[in-house]
C-alpha cells in the first residue's frame, strides 16, 4: 500500500525535542508518528474553532439584520410552557 506523503522538516525548542522523544518512547511510537498524529488533532481543533467563529458571525449577522433576540429568561419559560404542555421530546 502506497501513502502519498510529503517530508516536512521543523527546527523545535531542544527542551521540546527530549519530551517529544520522551512521550515517543512512552507510548512505544515513533517521532514521526507523534507529532503526524499532534498536528491533525491540532489542524482539527482549528477547523473548528473556525467553523465556531464563522458560525457566530453569520447569528451576529442575522441580529444586526434585524433577527429577534430573546433573553436567557424568555427561553426558559418558553421550555417550561412547552414541557407543562407536554409538548417536548421524553
Amino acid at each position: 500500500m502506497t501513502v502519498d506523503a510529503m517530508k516536512l522538516v521543523v527546527t523545535v525548542p531542544a527542551p521540546l525535542h527530549k519530551r517529544l522523544q520522551q512521550a515517543a518512547e512512552t507510548r512505544g511510537e515513533t517521532l514521526s508518528a507523534l507529532v503526524r498524529q499532534a498536528l491533525a488533532e491540532y489542524l482539527a481543533r482549528a477547523e473548528s474553532e473556525t467553523d465556531d467563529a464563522q458560525f457566530a458571525s453569520a447569528v451576529l449577522s442575522r441580529i444586526a439584520e434585524g433577527a429577534p433576540t430573546y433573553t436567557h429568561e424568555a427561553v426558559w419559560e418558553e421550555l417550561s410552557r412547552r414541557e407543562a404542555a407536554g409538548e417536548l421530546p421524553d
